[in-house]
């Protein structure tokens, strides 16, 4: 199994994972985000687990899509 990842800094990351343990052995940076100021990120460049990880201090938000009520509710 294999995907691809978008940074909080807009870069993209492929992660590649074993198919029966599922733990991901190959986390390599695809591309490179237009204002990404992380100096470190560089095409090719292989990722720490923990630069995949959220940041604890972000607190994301609830955005709604659908501004209509259910259908299936009335």
């Amino acid at each position: 199994m294999s995907y691809n990842l978008n940074l909080r800094c807009g870069c993209v990351v492929y992660v590649s994972m074993h198919p029966e343990s599922q733990i991901a052995h190959t986390r390599v940076l695809q591309t490179r985000g237009r204002h990404c100021t992380i100096r470190r990120h560089e095409v090719g460049l292989r990722l720490y687990l923990w630069e995949l990880l959220p940041d604890p201090v972000h607190r994301p938000r609830i955005e709604w899509t659908d501004t209509e009520p259910a259908r299936w509710l009335a």
